[in-house]
């Protein structure tokens, strides 16, 4: 598996964007929540979105881009197919809890394997 995160891998259609949020199963540390549900395909696609209260470009930006490299890092050990929904919330946190939270998050969901 490219450990690079591919176009095919992002979430982009409203449709499945809104399955995703209208998923029951959601998990929580503080500063990130994932939302995730199981799809039809052969590969899993995530989301990284921020509410409305973060304010603010570049930590916003830096935030999600935390965000999404640590989740490029640990994405071969998802086991199963799944879409993803990662919402990150402002706060100052370096880019190794960032990680540690993604990390957190996808074990507590049970989707990840040892890495």
């Amino acid at each position: 598996m490219r450990r690079s995160l591919t176009k095919a891998e992002i979430l982009r259609r409203r449709s499945d964007i809104s399955r995703v949020f209208g998923s029951k199963e959601v998990y929580r540390t503080k500063g990130l929540h994932l939302r995730i549900i199981a799809n039809d395909l052969e590969w899993s696609r995530v989301l990284f979105a921020t509410p409305r209260v973060f304010r603010g470009a570049v930590a916003r930006n830096r935030a999600k881009r935390h965000v999404k490299e640590a989740y490029r890092l640990i994405k071969h050990r998802i086991q199963g197919h799944y879409d993803l929904a990662f919402v990150v919330y402002p706060g100052t946190y370096a880019c190794t809890e960032r990680f540690h939270q993604v990390e957190t998050l996808l074990h507590r969901a049970g989707v990840t394997g040892p890495g």
